[in-house]
């Protein structure tokens, strides 16, 4: 199997359709766990940038390994988010080595969409490494799988669906002026200009806006569902999955250490 150029942005893509489609077993870790196994290597490291309120004076990295990757979607999904999408606007795709490929995109978008209403997405810039790997029963088969997905969430936006506001909706009623009234206007205007007192050309484009002006929709006692996300675009108990998996990592080492020289965790963190 060869590595064409294109063929890793394909990829990329399906997984994105993957994760935008909305289904109950995406509730279970094993979905998730065969999702990850399906799409990245056992070596991949997805590496995951945030910036608090998107004002980049602070940041959380995050080095999320492949057996906490199935915990980070598992947990996003069951904080109500119902489907997740990429957006790869101007991406481009090189050539790294025999069936290696990068995609990368200076200005991709990961939407995630939840079920009280709410969008949020997060924008930056989007580097993955594309690799041929093994798979099937006993490695017999061969597809294209992620050994390194980097993307650094620069700026987050939040959208509400308006049907997702509660409240008794009164919705303004415009009155149309029929031919004689505008008859009427248009008269007015001429008299004023002959008569020196045409209005300004702020007071003019104010009354043409007018006649464009689209009905408003008032909600009384309106009610917003609550934002599910942290001052970061990602939800608490997704921020807290991280912390922790990143607090294990950094123990894996006197874990190790501790293990083969047989020692307790006072000898060893001595």
């Amino acid at each position: 199997m060869s590595l064409s150029v294109g063929q890793g942005v394909i990829r990329l893509l399906q997984f994105s359709g993957v994760l935008s489609s909305e289904m109950k077993t995406k509730l279970q870790l094993h979905w998730w766990s065969d999702l990850v196994k399906e799409y990245f290597t056992p070596r991949a490291v997805m590496k995951l940038t945030l910036w608090r309120d998107s004002l980049r004076n602070e940041a959380k990295p995050f080095e999320i390994g492949v057996p906490i990757l199935p915990r980070f979607f598992l947990v996003t999904t069951q904080s109500g988010v119902k489907s997740m999408s990429f957006t790869l606007d101007g991406a481009r795709e090189r050539s790294f080595g025999q069936g290696h490929s990068v995609v990368e995109c200076v200005s991709a978008v990961w939407t995630y969409r939840y079920t009280n209403g709410y969008t949020v997405t997060l924008r930056g810039p989007l580097t993955v490494h594309v690799i041929i790997a093994a798979s099937g029963p006993g490695g017999s088969g061969q597809t294209l799988k992620f050994e390194d997905f980097q993307f650094d969430a620069n700026t987050h936006d939040k959208l509400l669906a308006s049907e997702a506001i509660a409240g008794t909706r009164t919705i303004e009623v415009i009155k149309e002026p029929n031919a004689y009234e505008h008859f009427a206007a248009e008269r007015r205007a001429a008299e004023a200009i002959a008569n020196g007192t045409a209005p300004t050309l702020a007071e003019a484009q104010a009354a043409e806006d007018a006649k464009w002006e689209e009905p408003k929709v008032f909600i009384d006692k309106a009610v917003l569902p609550g934002e599910p996300v942290n001052a970061f675009g990602i939800p608490q108990a997704t921020m807290r999955c991280l912390e922790l998996a990143e607090s294990v990592s950094l123990m894996g080492d006197l874990i190790s250490f501790a293990s083969e020289n047989k020692m307790g965790p006072k000898g060893a963190s001595c």
